[in-house]
């Protein structure tokens, strides 16, 4: 959907609005898409230098104009005030039976996804949903590019990980996490857990094989993970056995 127009839409439609990012104070992911004919709000999420949004038209709007906005994100309503006029949706006019049909159509549909993909070279997680890929046995490096940290007081936890991890800094706090060589394939949670505060999902991995393939930050480390945890059977297959240590 470009900007300052108005795009005619149908019930049921999925729209589009798309805009480069950070060119302003309100393109960051996060913020909402917002439109009375919207079935629910869409996100923009970070797709390298751009960001995208996705939206459905409910299936019961009724014809006519709707403006479409931007607003703030979810929980940050009273700090940002966001509400940028983006452009407008006209819907067309449909009998019942369609939109009978719009519902089931709808309902059927997957999920829109929620991952983000940021340019290389940034430091992780640059966002809640910044979902990097890293192999069973290897390493992520996590930073708190928000300063919302201090030193020693808060500490990582995740499925995936061999162990809690504290994380350490003066100005910006960092930790490295390994991943357990156990660790099954899938996406995984990192909790913040910080003295005196309620924990919180603040970042997402996903774990691949360790055969090979490309690390968070960049580069090869199938070979490194695959024998981070070779070593890790064999020390585990000596203490196991009568004679081992």
């Amino acid at each position: 959907m470009p900007n300052s127009t108005e795009l005619p839409v149908r019930p049921g439609e999925r729209i589009s609005v798309t805009t480069e990012a950070m060119v302003s104070g309100d393109a960051v992911s996060g913020v909402r898409v917002t439109s009375p004919a919207f079935a629910a709000d869409g996100t923009l999420r970070r797709e390298d230098r751009l960001l995208n949004a996705v939206a459905t038209v409910s299936c019961t709007a009724k014809p006519g104009s709707y403006e479409v906005r931007f607003a703030s994100p979810l929980g940050d309503e009273s700090t940002s005030q966001i509400r940028r006029w983006w452009g407008s949706v006209r819907v067309a006019p449909v009998d019942a039976a369609e939109r009978v049909a719009c519902g089931r159509e709808v309902a059927g549909r997957q999920p829109q996804s929620q991952e983000e993909r940021f340019p290389e070279g940034w430091d992780w997680p640059a966002s809640a949903w910044d979902v990097r890929t890293v192999q069973a046995g290897g390493r992520l490096e996590a930073k708190d590019g928000l300063e919302m940290g201090s030193d020693g007081m808060v500490t990582l936890s995740s499925p995936g990980f061999t162990e809690p991890v504290v994380m350490h800094g003066d100005k910006l706090v960092s930790a490295t996490v390994r991943i357990r060589c156990a660790a099954q394939p899938g996406l995984y949670e990192v909790h913040w857990n910080e003295k005196g505060q309620a924990p919180k999902v603040w970042a997402r991995y996903r774990v691949t094989d360790p055969g090979g393939g490309v690390a968070a930050g960049g580069g090869d480390i199938g070979h490194a993970a695959c024998g981070t945890c070779a070593q890790d059977r064999e020390l585990a297959r000596a203490k196991a056995s009568p004679s081992g240590g």
